[in-house]
């Protein structure tokens, strides 16, 4: 019982932390609630790390469960969480916004997504699913004054509640032909049928949480209404829980009557995954957002991070998901890293962000704008950065796996895509004339120390990732 409460502890932690950054808001004035509270919440983070370092293989009471690839992740997660804190607070210092509810919102979204990156219950996962996401619906409204921004959240809040509800569906249908609600649970005889349909309507509803095709028209909208600090967070840390939920309701099926169907499904996958990658790798060459471009992006990485679902080869008992825990690894720390630095060059007003606004602002914050490098040539897959292997790693399962045209068309894809990446690298260091709103904030500020440590920790983890040999998930 001891080592069951090491591995919850994280949880409680930040949900300890989300209530005294809430409590401490209406106590601070104004012009204190940006210098105090994201130091407070980082903390907390911070602290939520630790227990990871004891934490066991271990199940907590048949709803939760840790591995070596979940608690990897997790401190994928809470470096996002880190990094997301300090770009809020220098987006809402920079706005001299009057309410410092974000960074508890934030602080309750990352808890819920850990909720789900640990489920093995539907039901424990769907309280981490709505716990991350109601907070978030906040986040991107936050510009209560903002079109852009409530048209954003009207389209997520309402997507999101029929995806919820298609989800609540799928796992009452699972309940009635299991009689539990546990990922695993055997089905019973004659309801095969009904756990097949179940099971589907499940796996949409985490592919719309991922931002996967046919489920990610709400992507670009939604990431260009909310500030881009926000932006960042949702990136990564929603996309994790997300597919590390689906990854485990995907290993369930050897346990289940769906081994028999394996072959439906696999085609099922590669639609998806297809339709992910070509939307994501065409549609983004045609934007000048940033954030739209990098929205793209995001339902390009889930395509590739769904074709992960193809290593395990059930027929051969062989399952190993470590590519695809690798690739969104690598793949969260890149895009909050990239996008926060963003939000930093974007100016006064990053609502107004595209390609001219950032031209040259590298020169001005070198470390900034050499760490946003990194992070865009790990999501390129430009060597020597942990994207590169991440890339490598997963079409070397997929070909090892006999997917040969799968992991040479993927490739290619990636390599169109790769071209906005570079886009955006060039315009950040490439001379000509800054636009004046940009240079207003770029004096050094207490405000932005916790945003420039971030982003930089996102950088060396990329770096030191792409160095190690053995990560415990390439092997």
């Amino acid at each position: 019982m001891p080592f069951n409460f090491i591995n919850l502890s994280p949880v409680v932690i930040l949900a300890i932390g989300a209530i005294v950054s809430i409590v401490l808001e209406p106590l601070l004035k104004n012009t204190s609630k940006h210098r105090f509270i994201p130091w407070v919440s980082a903390s907390f983070i911070v602290l939520a790390a630790v227990p990871y370092l004891f934490a066991v293989q271990a199940d907590i009471h048949s709803l939760f469960t840790m591995n070596p690839l979940q608690r990897l992740l997790a401190y994928g997660v809470l470096l996002s969480a880190f990094v997301g804190i300090g770009g809020i607070q220098f987006t809402l210092a920079k706005e001299q916004s009057r309410g410092g509810e974000a960074y508890g919102l934030l602080l309750l979204a990352t808890t819920g997504v850990l909720l789900m990156l640990h489920s093995m219950d539907y039901l424990a996962l769907f309280i981490g699913m709505e716990l991350a996401s109601f907070p978030i619906y906040a986040l991107v409204a936050y510009r209560r004054k903002s079109q852009e921004g409530n048209e954003a959240v009207f389209k997520y809040f309402l997507s999101g509640a029929v995806f919820s509800v298609v989800f609540l569906y799928g796992v009452s249908l699972i309940y009635g032909a299991t009689g539990s609600t546990h990922f695993a649970s055997v089905v019973l005889e004659g309801r095969e049928n009904l756990y097949i349909a179940g099971f589907l309507l499940v796996l949409f509803g985490l592919l719309f949480k991922a931002g996967a095709a046919p489920v990610h028209y709400w992507v670009a909208d939604v990431y260009t209404g909310a500030p881009v600090s926000v932006t960042a967070f949702m990136a990564a840390v929603v996309k994790v829980g997300a597919l590390a939920a689906l990854s485990s309701v995907w290993l369930t099926i050897p346990s289940t009557m769906l081994l028999k169907h394996t072959h439906s499904l696999e085609i099922i996958i590669l639609s998806v995954a297809f339709i992910s990658i070509i939307i994501g790798a065409l549609s983004g060459l045609a934007q000048k957002s940033i954030r739209r471009i990098l929205a793209f992006s995001a339902v390009m990485n889930a395509g590739f991070m769904v074709l992960g679902l193809l290593l395990p080869n059930f027929s051969n008992h062989s399952v190993h998901l470590g590519p695809m825990y690798f690739f969104l690894l690598t793949y969260a720390i890149a895009s909050v890293g990239a996008l926060t630095g963003i939000s930093y060059f974007s100016g006064e007003n990053d609502e107004k962000e595209n390609l001219d606004s950032i031209r040259g602002m590298g020169r001005t914050n070198p470390l900034v704008g050499m760490s946003v490098i990194v992070c865009l040539a790990s999501l390129a897959g430009i060597p020597p950065v942990a994207g590169f292997m991440a890339k490598f790693v997963l079409f070397s399962g997929l070909f090892s796996a006999q997917y040969h045209a799968v992991a040479i068309t993927g490739f290619l894809l990636s390599i169109v895509a790769a071209v906005y990446y570079i886009r955006i690298a060039y315009v950040l260091f490439a001379s000509g004339q800054q636009p004046k709103e940009t240079l207003k904030h770029n004096t050094p500020d207490s405000r932005s120390y916790l945003l420039k440590l971030g982003v930089l920790l996102t950088a060396l983890s990329l770096l030191i990732l792409s160095v190690i040999p053995k990560i415990g998930l390439i092997v």
